[in-house]
């Protein structure tokens, strides 16, 4: 990352620093002579650019590749608008406005922002793409408002109204390519692949100021390229060509690279200073113009729009999250491919039944193992198998009651617990009926098979037990069950022993019987 930001950093410092000193020579040129040294090296940049932006085009599909292609057509445009600025300035030619090269420079301003929409990575989801869209109109009223106040209005005054239309409209594409700007450089990061949309971006940001600008000084008769307007043009003019030279990044399917780091403020500054400049200007003179009050309200308006969806953005998340979350809880408790409670939730629900066991209340467990699952794995399959699985997961439950659990520790291993019993019995009755449920065949890969089961049981009564020793001894009856021959219930051994009287103190040994 550190030579991607050395590589980027350097040739921008470099037209930093070219920008900041044809600032400091023009005053020291005549008008002529500071036009060509800076309209120059911006048509030399502008036949530069198509190449790189043509590179660009051959590796894109889509709307990818119709962006960059528009920004091919519009770099040679800016290339032939500045070589004309160059030619009328060295002809010393003064001709009307809007003049030829006018009009291609913001021919090349419009193409240049469709470009520039269409060639950015795609949002992820329809909803971003709303949310940015009313971002980049936001931010170009409170900039038309900005602009109408300290260029347009002083400008317009003067002009005829036929003029003044065609005036605004001029400005018009600039205003859009900055907010444009502003929002596709808040709303992207570079990546280690590159960096050519953010540094068209800027480029035609620069030009925006510069044109903006530009206007401001013809409108206070100051020279060109007061303000920082010559070093605006030539930093442009520069970021253009460099971006036709550098790559661009992966689009951010996750949405995350785009709404992060300090950037996502930026479309916010303009919104802050329109709002600043507007207060002040009523403060002082009490009225507004209706074109800067029609441009607060509809920029209020979308900003309010924003925030409604970002609510309701943040809702959906919230509620994704939250199913996320209950998703995570049951798989952490639940068997993927039956569905069943897995070993853990068994532990759960098992201590909590023997814990809240009642004193003549019995609380039962059942281990079960298939038999002939194995074979039908070597025959059949494994997706055979797994089709068995199920099905036993789906039958196990019709065979129990309302209460009980069953669960899938793994392989073809299952158990079920019985919490609540009247009498043990009743576990032997339940365990009869799991085995004749699962006796009947199961439809898989074709064909009919048939497993059955060993169930081993045990019971426990009252509460205070320890399911690990319930299992141990329900495992040591299924051992005996499949020992048995298989596909029966054998309970464990020491709950079928007869009960044993305790025995006689030794002074009662001692007398007869009566």
């Amino acid at each position: 990352m550190r030579e991607l930001r050395h590589r980027i950093m350097t040739p921008v410092v470099a037209i930093a620093l070219a920008a900041i000193a044809l600032q400091l020579v023009l005053p020291l040129l005549s008008t002529r002579s500071g036009l060509v040294v800076a309209s120059l090296p911006i048509a030399v940049a502008g036949f530069v650019a198509p190449a790189g932006f043509l590179r660009q085009a051959r590796v894109q599909r889509g709307r990818e590749r119709a962006g960059w292609s528009l920004g091919v057509v519009a770099s040679g445009m800016l290339g032939v608008s500045y070589t004309l600025y160059t030619a009328y300035a060295v002809l010393d030619l003064q001709p009307g406005k809007p003049n030829l090269a006018d009009l291609l420079s913001v021919s090349s301003a419009t193409l240049a922002v469709i470009g520039i929409a269409l060639a950015a990575p795609p949002l992820p989801g329809a909803m971003a793409s709303t949310t940015h869209a009313i971002d980049t109109a936001t931010v170009a009223g409170s900039m038309f408002a900005l602009v109408w106040q300290f260029v347009i209005a002083p400008a317009t005054a003067t002009l005829a109204r036929g003029s003044q239309l065609t005036y605004v409209l001029t400005l018009l594409p600039e205003i859009i390519a900055a907010a444009l700007a502003l929002t596709l450089m808040s709303r992207t990061r570079a990546s280690r692949d590159g960096r050519a949309l953010q540094l068209l971006a800027a480029g035609m940001g620069m030009f925006a100021l510069a044109a903006v600008g530009s206007t401001h000084n013809t409108t206070e008769r100051q020279p060109w390229y007061a303000l920082g307007v010559g070093a605006l043009y030539l930093a442009g003019g520069l970021l253009v060509a460099l971006a036709s030279r550098d790559t661009v990044g992966p689009a951010d399917a996750s949405g995350r690279r785009a709404h992060a780091g300090f950037w996502t403020a930026l479309p916010y500054v303009p919104v802050a200073l329109a709002i600043c400049a507007v207060s002040g200007l009523y403060l002082r003179s009490g009225t507004l113009s209706p074109v800067l009050v029609w441009a607060l309200l509809c920029t209020t308006g979308l900003a309010m729009l924003r925030q409604f969806l970002s609510l309701v953005t943040i809702k959906r998340l919230l509620s994704d999250l939250d199913e996320q979350q209950e998703r995570l809880r049951h798989a952490a408790h639940h068997d993927t491919l039956t569905g069943l409670p897995n070993r853990a939730a068994f532990h759960g629900r098992a201590d909590e039944a023997l814990a809240a066991a009642g004193p003549d209340q019995h609380t039962g467990v059942l281990l079960l193992d298939l038999d002939g699952f194995k074979p039908v794995n070597d025959r059949l399959g494994h997706a055979a198998g797994d089709a068995v699985l199920v099905a036993v997961g789906r039958r196990l439950p019709g065979a129990l009651r309302v209460g009980d659990t069953p669960a899938r520790f793994g392989g073809d291993e299952f158990a079920v617990l019985l919490p609540g019993l009247a009498d043990p019995a009743e576990a032997e009755m339940i365990a009869a009926r799991v085995l004749a449920e699962l006796a009947v065949p199961v439809p898989t890969a074709g064909t009919w098979v048939q497993v059955g089961a060993s169930v081993g049981l045990t019971t426990a009564r009252g509460p205070g037990h320890a399911i690990d020793r319930l299992l141990r001894e329900a495992d040591h009856a299924l051992y005996t069950a499949k020992a048995a021959g298989k596909g029966v219930v054998r309970r464990h051994a020491a709950h079928v022993l007869p009960r044993q009287q305790p025995p006689l103190p030794a002074a009662a040994q001692d007398q007869p019987a009566v």
